[in-house]
């Protein structure tokens, strides 16, 4: 059996290999924490989207995101209702609004979303199932998960939202994190007494829902047709992927986290590269021994490689538990969807990989400098 000699000389040094190790987990968790910001905020910059039951929308040409989302005429709405294949079409209001807290006198800005209270519009049962009690006007719906800005507050309670004092008449779960700091559901009526009465002819969003058996390409170019040239009819995941390719790609935040990762991705194979340059550097006579017993070049090579390889692995361990730590107290401190999953792990993993490899090719070199001759 061949001796392991990668192995032996990762573990001769302990103190060699602890600082190799706790640079590459150094780097792999700042790789974990910028990949895992970079996916939470995929998912968030299109939370909303991603909570509505819808297969198709409606939305103004000059729509650019949906927190910048024009208006357009109602009337498209009822022009796309009696398009074949089209089961329901419903009206979606949102603009921020001002909360205050009127027991803490917290203030605080947010989202507010507008549907018919007879709509059953949203994934989750449970805010479809409490869309009747904002059937009152001046009643609303508030997302636990909004931030401490809002003060505490439970269902019962009074907030003043745009100056008039509103009833929270239920709760749900959204978490609007990169967004802005909260989000209320309010019926379409409630909207147009907090937001101001000329929003009852317009629209910011039409959900259109496909009939059973329906194909959607299709109903989507009927749909086309038939609307003005004032509005865009788009998929869902069309929908879903403009907006994040704007916040990811466009807006800074989502480039800072691709700029981040790039960073400890290089920041952790040159730390790795000086370790294993000094590596090899200090057994430049034990390799020329290996050379003059006759072992070929790949052979000695590929001790270096396994070297890296080795810490990567031995690095990936750590880096991975404080990951997940991390991510924990991300999440519950600032209610930002951080989440470690299989495909993030592997993710990172197989970086951490390539890294290693980079940083364990670009050290052979001082390999290539062991001289069987300097034996003599």
């Amino acid at each position: 059996m061949r001796t392991p000699l990668a192995w032996y000389n990762s573990i001769e040094q302990p103190r060699r290999t602890a600082a190799a190790v706790g640079g590459m987990s150094f780097a792999l968790l700042l790789i974990f924490m910028q990949a895992g910001f970079l996916g939470a905020a995929r998912t968030n910059v299109a939370v909303i989207y991603l909570a509505l039951d819808f297969d198709l929308v409606i939305h103004s040409r000059a729509y650019l995101t949906l927190p910048r989302s024009e208006p357009f005429d109602r009337l498209r709405l009822n022009q796309a209702a009696v398009v074949p294949g089209v089961a329901r079409v419903t009206r979606f209001l949102t603009d921020s609004f001002g909360w205050r807290n009127a027991a803490s006198g917290d203030s605080a800005g947010g989202f507010m979303l507008a549907v018919p209270a007879d709509a059953p519009v949203f994934l989750d049962p449970e805010i479809n199932r409490q869309l009747a009690a904002v059937r009152p006007t001046l009643t609303a719906l508030v997302d636990r998960k909004s931030r401490p800005g809002y003060g505490p507050w439970r269902v019962g309670d009074k907030a003043v939202l745009n100056g008039q004092p509103t009833l929270i008449a239920g709760s749900y779960e959204l978490g609007m994190g990169l967004l802005t700091e909260g989000s209320v559901i309010v019926s379409d009526e409630t909207y147009e007494r907090l937001q101001g009465p000329w929003h009852g002819r317009i629209a910011n969003l039409g959900l259109v829902k496909v009939a059973p058996g329906a194909d959607v390409a299709a109903v989507a170019d009927a749909l086309r047709a038939k609307l003005p040239q004032d509005v865009v009819v788009a998929t869902r995941a069309d929908i879903i992927r403009r907006e994040q390719n704007y916040f990811i790609n466009v807006k800074p935040v989502g480039i800072m986290f691709q700029v981040g990762m790039v960073v400890a991705f290089a920041a952790g194979a040159a730390i790795l590269y000086q370790i294993l340059a000094s590596e090899m550097n200090n057994r430049l006579g034990e390799f020329a021994t290996l050379k003059a017993l006759g072992y070929p070049a790949s052979a000695i090579y590929g001790i270096g490689i396994q070297q890296g390889l080795i810490y990567a692995l031995l690095a990936y361990g750590p880096a991975l538990l404080l990951a997940a730590g991390f991510y924990r107290v991300a999440r519950e401190l600032s209610g930002f969807p951080l989440h470690l999953d299989l495909g993030r792990a592997g993710f990172v993993l197989g970086l951490a990989l390539v890294m290693c490899a980079i940083a364990a090719v670009l050290s052979l070199w001082k390999i290539r400098r062991a001289d069987p001759a300097s034996l003599f």
